[in-house]
């Protein structure tokens, strides 16, 4: 016998070995690729979000947020941010805009909503949460809460801020 050769088993062993971890490769490129084309999903503006998200809340960090305002037009709706210094963000169908930087949705039937959901929590004596959430709406419809932009701030109950109780459109 040949002691340097492979033998035919071996060889059907190594073709089917080889043919599963091929499929199962493919498999996974193929849900990555559903996913990444999914209709219900706002997939192509995830980094837009993203930037604006970091924006705004680092200057959460930066400036201390006395209180807000959310002023609802026809055609857009605006949040006042009172900080050291004013900021606002204008939510349109197809824009965010945040002190002058305009972050527009490239998604295919993607809006956003412009009616933010707003919530005022106390957390314990101490402490409170504002969460801000702006829905991005695919086909007029809120698939999924993943592509939605939330804002938080957590700030101390015993300074002075004026802040909405609730809010509703």
């Amino acid at each position: 016998m040949n002691k340097h050769g492979f033998t035919l088993i071996e060889l059907l062993i190594s073709i089917a070995l080889i043919s599963v971890c091929l499929l199962l490769i493919l498999r996974v490129m193929l849900m990555l690729e559903n996913i990444n084309y999914d209709p219900s999903y706002a997939s192509s503006d995830e980094i837009r979000r993203t930037e604006i998200i970091k924006n705004i809340e680092s200057d959460f960090l930066t400036y201390h947020l006395n209180g807000l305002d959310i002023i609802k037009n026809d055609d857009s709706t605006t949040i006042l941010f009172h900080m050291d210094e004013e900021k606002s963000l204008t939510i349109k169908n197809d824009t965010l805009t945040y002190n002058d930087e305009a972050y527009t949705l490239r998604s295919d039937n993607a809006t956003y909503n412009l009616c933010p959901s707003y919530k005022y929590l106390a957390l314990d004596n101490d402490y409170y949460l504002i969460s801000l959430t702006i829905p991005v709406l695919i086909n007029n419809e809120n698939t999924t809460t993943i592509d939605d932009l939330e804002l938080t701030y957590i700030g101390l109950r015993n300074e002075f801020t004026n802040y909405p109780p609730a809010y509703s459109c």
